[in-house]
């Protein structure tokens, strides 16, 4: 392993002394970090953050721990203005898009009060079993309003360039993550903002709503970072945070769930990415999952999914060392199993090899102990890493594994015969029908898409008890497997895997840039309707019963905002929208993998 030593306060002043005033005139930033941080933020295998982890912060974030956090010794020896030009370097923003004018702020509401008693969306899939369905007592529209919907209002995320933290609501509240941190509370009729609340990092999974003391309800959620956050959802207030993760790279991309006083949270890992660093001795974090006491933060359990911890199983040609076994990493949300008192979750693929049975699988935990009780692996010997699709491939794992994660949360529908059936989407391309009576074995299996890195199955399904939809990306950039691609939204039978019918993703992406025809985003239905979501930028709302599209709005333009930011919408990727007490919540712009950045929330109501 590289050895550093980190500079004393001395050797930090004495360099910062030797910094011209042109160096600082030209880059401030910059300066303050080849000089003084990148010796340590920079050095391989170490528990320092490096770079790209930094740069996921918020410069708020970092000057904090500059001034007051582990950091402060350091930053005490720069003055103000260099902690400040650090942090906006290194994040790419400015600390006064971290300040939020009056403007866009909610006067006194109509009757005098905010409504807060009643949850109408919380969480991934909106309930235990991550099915995706609003009933139409919560939806607050029918099929008949859907060809009606108009845009009601735009809230733009200053300088945002993706937008995938799904809202929860209640009462008169929607309350949505960003990727600069910010968590904000909009009146869901007009957009104008209740609280904000900062977070760490970015906020990229879905608000969960839950109760943490007899009628107060808090706002969970989970940055980048994995810090988990519990605010009371009347004004914001901080309940507690604490960090779920324990190894150095550990991420939060997935959406926790609440549920019986538990949050239970999905850990992923930033080594697929930092791999792509060919001195780095890839790799040694395990995918895991943890549950946090929801009155307190306090850990009830941590499953990781690798029971080894990692070795030295080899050299690469350079002479770092190779780690093994690493990866299976969870991306999605849990799915909650009531009546077999168990936690559903998705695992992608290993970072290297020897691989293991548990990544690209189904697997099930006991929700009281954390457990594992079975496994259902789909793909074997699958290892991957970002090395493997850059030009510095010796973190490449080889043979380099097809990259076929579960990537969505499994869904757990009751059959006509009183059982149940749990259904699974792949990147494969195949969806799985499993018996979570019969230790998870397959009951049917059905090939939706070519599948590749970027999906088959990405982000998710929905189920109404009747069909299961399905969104099939078949990303043209990263299709891999057999046959034609197959863009679009399937509705499969549950109980047989038949597909009932299919609507292909239309092709309108000629003369737009970046514009991809695949359905990647989860979707959403309510009685009669599923909506879905394009890379293309197009919302879409579908039949239950034949797939035809019955509305079609494109999200890809300018929109002018309720808080005065401007506004762009672009690729629809992530979450599915929110259907709520009469609205229809769309969240726009994905920039991710190469496709159309954007930065609004979007709401839509029937035409009255």
């Amino acid at each position: 392993m590289v050895q550093h030593t980190a500079l004393s306060i001395p050797a930090i002043v004495a360099i910062i002394a030797t910094f011209t005033s042109s160096a600082f005139a030209q880059d401030a930033g910059e300066a303050v970090y080849t000089n003084v941080c990148s010796t340590c933020h920079e050095a391989d295998n170490t528990p320092v953050p490096d770079r790209s982890t930094l740069r996921a912060l918020t410069p708020r974030a970092i000057l904090a721990t500059l001034e007051e956090g582990r950091m402060r010794e350091h930053g005490s020896a720069l003055t103000s203005e260099q902690r400040r030009a650090v942090a906006e370097w290194l994040t790419g923003r400015s600390l006064a898009d971290t300040v939020i004018a009056a403007a866009g702020f909610c006067g006194a509401p109509a009757g005098g009060s905010f409504s807060f008693d009643r949850i109408v969306w919380s969480g991934w899939g909106g309930d235990a079993a991550g099915t995706g369905m609003q009933p139409t007592e919560r939806a607050g529209l029918t099929a008949e309003d859907v060809p009606g919907l108009e845009l009601q209002w735009a809230f733009g995320i200053g300088e945002g360039t993706q937008m995938r933290s799904k809202p929860a609501v209640i009462g008169d509240l929607v309350v949505f993550g960003s990727q600069f941190g910010k968590v904000h509370a909009l009146d869901r009729s007009s957009g104008c903002i209740r609280w904000m609340f900062e977070a760490e990092t970015a906020v990229r999974g879905a608000i969960v709503l839950g109760e943490v003391a007899p009628g107060r309800v808090a706002a969970f959620f989970v940055d980048f970072n994995t810090t988990a956050y519990a605010v009371d959802v009347v004004d914001g207030t901080l309940l507690w945070k604490v960090r779920a993760g324990k190894h150095a790279r550990h991420s939060s991309v997935g959406s926790p769930m609440v549920h019986d006083g538990r949050v239970i949270i999905p850990l992923s890992s930033m080594e697929i990415f930092v791999a792509g660093n060919p001195s780095y001795e890839c790799c040694t974090s395990s995918g895991a999952v943890v549950a946090l006491d929801a009155m307190t933060g306090t850990e009830l359990w941590f499953h990781r999914v690798i029971d080894e911890s990692a070795q030295e199983v080899g050299r690469r040609e350079n002479g770092t060392r190779i780690m093994a076994p690493s990866g299976a990493i969870v991306w999605s949300s849990p799915t909650i199993d009531e009546r077999r008192g168990l936690v559903y979750i998705g695992t992608g693929e290993n970072y290297t090899r020897p691989t293991t049975t548990t990544s690209d699988a189904i697997v099930a935990l006991d929700l009281v102990r954390g457990d594992r009780k079975w496994v259902f692996q789909a793909t074997a010997e699958d290892a991957f890493t970002m090395a493997c699709v850059q030009r510095q491939r010796s973190n490449c794992p080889d043979p380099m594994g097809p990259d076929h994660d579960f990537g969505m949360a499994p869904i757990l529908i009751p059959l006509p015969d009183g059982g149940e059936i749990l259904v699974a989407g792949q990147k494969s391309g195949m969806v799985w029908g499993l018996d979570p009576d019969d230790d998870g074995a397959v009951v049917w299996s059905t090939r939706v898409g070519k599948g590749g890195m970027l999906g088959g199955v990405h982000w998710g399904m929905a189920t109404d008890g009747r069909l299961v939809y399905v969104a099939n990306a078949d990303n043209p950039m990263a299709a891999s497997g057999p046959g034609e691609l197959s863009p679009g939204v399937f509705a499969l039978d549950p109980a047989t895997g038949e597909v009932v019918w299919e609507t292909a993703t239309p092709d309108v992406c000629a003369e737009r840039r970046n514009c991809r025809r695949a359905n990647s985003a989860a979707p959403s239905v309510i009685p009669g309707v599923v909506f879905a979501g394009g890379l293309d930028g197009h919302m879409r709302a579908y039949s239950t019963e034949d797939g035809t599209i019955i509305w079609d709005f494109d999200t890809a333009t300018d929109f002018e905002t309720v808080n005065g930011v401007p506004g762009r919408g672009g690729s629809i990727d992530g979450p599915a929208p929110v259907i709520a007490g009469g609205m229809v919540y769309v969240l726009s712009g994905y920039d991710i993998f190469s496709e159309m950045p954007g930065n609004v929330l979007l709401a839509f109501a029937p035409r009255r």
